[in-house]
């Protein structure tokens, strides 16, 4: 294999022929680490950015046939990736709305509870958003499925949100 064959454009025209696993695999594993960084300097957290290069590759998938080969691969690439992490913010954005709107219709529940004392200590070091996601969850007692509908979102997604705020107030 040459030089010229083993090219970004080369190798992504080849994969559009023939949707090959390795030759995918090699043409993300060249970006990711580049990816990884600009996503990170545009949501501001780790776990998103990887959510963000993740769903960036899939669309590369998805939109194979819409890449010219005549142009770069890493700039058609990075487009889809800011693309991304913009529906990302928005996304987010939206959620934070949606809680903060909830949270203003919710009543919250009195404190009697000693634990539930500590929580409502940590939350007030969370970001809004995620501040009001937690005491919607264990203040006030909603359900995976009620969040979910408030935050536009499937209930995995809620679950996993949830997770990674609490293993953050842990650390």
């Amino acid at each position: 294999m040459t030089e010229v064959e083993c090219a970004d454009e080369a190798l992504m025209r080849r994969f559009q022929e023939t949707m090959d696993e390795g030759v995918f695999r090699l043409l993300a594993s060249r970006h990711y680490e580049a990816a990884l960084r600009l996503a990170e300097r545009r949501v501001g957290n780790h776990s998103t950015a990887q959510d963000a290069v993740q769903e960036a590759l899939i669309r590369v998938v998805r939109y194979r046939r819409h890449y010219h080969p005549s142009r770069p691969f890493a700039p058609w690439f990075h487009t889809i990736l800011r693309n991304v992490c913009t529906d990302m913010l928005r996304q987010e954005a939206r959620r934070r709305n949606s809680l903060q709107s909830l949270s203003e219709t919710v009543p919250p529940l009195p404190v009697a509870d000693p634990r539930q004392e500590k929580l409502v200590e940590l939350l007030a070091g969370l970001s809004g958003g995620n501040a009001q996601l937690l005491k919607l969850r264990y203040v006030c007692g909603l359900s995976l499925g009620e969040l979910a509908v408030q935050c536009q979102s499937s209930q995995e997604a809620v679950k996993k949100r949830i997770q990674r705020l609490i293993q953050r107030l842990r650390g």
